[in-house]
């Protein structure tokens, strides 16, 4: 019997995730105006329809990745984000009654050390309930990695996956576009992201006016851009497989629009780190065609540079280069100057373990929304810098273990470019955990924020997953020959 509900005339491979994410972005939206007895009421039969179905709910939580909705319980804030929990409940009963054993990764050791390490964070906490938050988004992510090693084994579900990734991230897209239009946030972004007073979380209370850069339904501008870079190769890797290279493929639409939502966003660092990654991995792997290539990007980077100097969007470049607002360049890197000051003094004093999670933020004295903040305040900023955030809040001994575990994963995504089943998926991701590498110099929240971060362990779960998937059809092959 299907477990996929049935509908007529759509193959099952394509109805469900529609399906899923329509459903889970309705109860989403509901649980923000209705009281507690009402939202358990539609938490049951939710929870039912996914105990049998772990990869189903899996592929809603890749869906609902930018739209992390919070609400209220009492209190106490709670975001969809908190999904990569719940998705081990329906998990590990699957498991318990097929009596399949636990696939792990060759970097147990490095994540045994992370949990290690996360946990020591909440004994040393000065601020206990952001701590602890701070330390389950981390947790969970590694959760994550592990439940994507056990839920996706085939092909066919790492496709699936990533076709709903391209859906979700395309409609995020078309958001941003419309905020652009309106030249506001919309109501959109503020469903998915109450004003909240809480502890839990920073800022919640209050937020930027905005500042004509597309930020759609995420947290910054920066992380949209970092997101938008996770998403483009794997939208071109699509349109090159599925599409076939076609023009009027829906994948290139799809492209072009996070290209497009890239530019808008003005995060220079992720354009760089793009620009970076592009030509690295031209100069690296394609050798008879490298300096056409090459050529042709520079060409595309002058005519957007070009379109920006005379096009209708130079009155937003000329404010975001020479202007003196919270939203221009010398803005950004005047106070991140002093951030990567401090965040480097704070590190030399915990050189190997750091501060731990989520305790950085109580120890800075940053400039914060224009206004300069003391410690007693508890609104200090991170260090806006990846590595700095590495080192400052895990240390070198962290620092070392995340780093492992990225530049290994991009490896054996390259080393597997040449298989002709997974070679142009792993050379996506391989492309976008790279590009995400990149643009760690000039900010954290591409591994730090509800959302890139997210996706970004997400991408490394399906790189190990290539890896082992990879492994298991050769030794495959080499049983069937002998």
């Amino acid at each position: 019997m299907s477990t996929i509900l049935q509908i007529p005339n759509i193959p099952p491979y394509k109805r469900a995730p529609f399906v899923i994410a329509l459903a889970g972005t309705s109860l989403a939206i509901s649980l923000l105006y209705t009281p507690l007895p009402v939202v358990l009421l539609l938490a049951v039969p939710f929870f039912f329809y996914f105990i049998p179905r772990p990869f189903d709910l899996l592929l809603l939580m890749v869906f609902l990745i930018p739209f992390n909705f919070v609400f209220t319980i009492g209190s106490i804030p709670v975001a969809f984000e908190l999904l990569k929990i719940v998705l081990w409940i329906p998990f590990l009963l699957s498991r318990r009654e097929h009596g399949h054993s636990l696939r792990t990764s060759r970097y147990n050791w490095c994540f045994g050390i992370l949990i290690g390490l996360s946990l020591l964070s909440i004994l040393r906490s000065q601020e206990l309930p952001f701590t602890v938050k701070e330390v389950v988004r981390f947790l969970s992510n590694i959760g994550l990695y592990y439940l994507v090693l056990n839920l996706v084994d085939s092909r066919e579900k790492v496709t699936r996956i990533l076709r709903v990734l391209m859906i979700s991230v395309f409609i995020v897209a078309c958001y941003g576009f419309y905020q652009f239009v309106i030249q506001d946030y919309g109501a959109l972004f503020w469903i998915v992201n109450p004003r909240l007073t809480t502890s839990v979380a920073h800022y919640r209370d209050i937020f930027w006016p905005w500042r004509n850069r597309m930020i759609s339904v995420l947290t910054s501008e920066m992380e949209m851009g970092h997101y938008f870079n996770l998403c483009l190769p794997i939208a071109v890797a699509l349109w090159l497989s599925e599409g076939r290279g076609r023009l009027y493929s829906k994948w290139l639409m799809i492209a072009v629009a996070i290209f497009a939502g890239l530019l808008l966003t003005f995060t220079f660092a992720a354009w760089l780190a793009l620009a970076a990654t592009g030509t690295l991995f031209v100069l690296l792997f394609d050798k008879k065609r490298r300096w056409k290539l090459a050529f042709g990007e520079l060409s595309a980077v002058v005519v957007a540079i070009l379109l920006c100097v005379y096009g209708p969007l130079r009155p937003l470049v000329e404010d975001r280069l020479f202007g003196s607002s919270q939203a221009s360049l010398g803005f950004d890197i005047l106070t991140r100057l002093r951030m990567w000051i401090f965040a480097v003094q704070t590190w030399w004093s915990h050189p190997f373990i750091g501060v731990g999670l989520g305790n950085y933020q109580n120890l800075s004295w940053v400039v914060n929304f224009g206004q300069t903040t003391d410690i007693s305040s508890n609104a200090g900023s991170t260090p806006h810098q990846f590595y700095l955030n590495l080192l400052v809040t895990l240390g070198v001994v962290g620092t070392a273990c995340v780093m492992l575990v990225m530049l290994y994963s991009i490896r054996t995504n390259v080393a597997l470019r040449a298989s002709p089943q997974f070679g142009l998926l792993a050379l996506a991701l391989a492309f976008a955990i790279t590009t995400n590498m990149f643009g760690g110099f000039g900010d954290d929240s591409n591994m730090f924020s509800p959302h890139a971060g997210y996706l970004l362990w997400m991408l490394l779960g399906l790189s190990e997953t290539l890896h082992l998937l990879a492994a298991q059809r050769t030794a495959d092959h080499k049983i069937a020959i002998s």
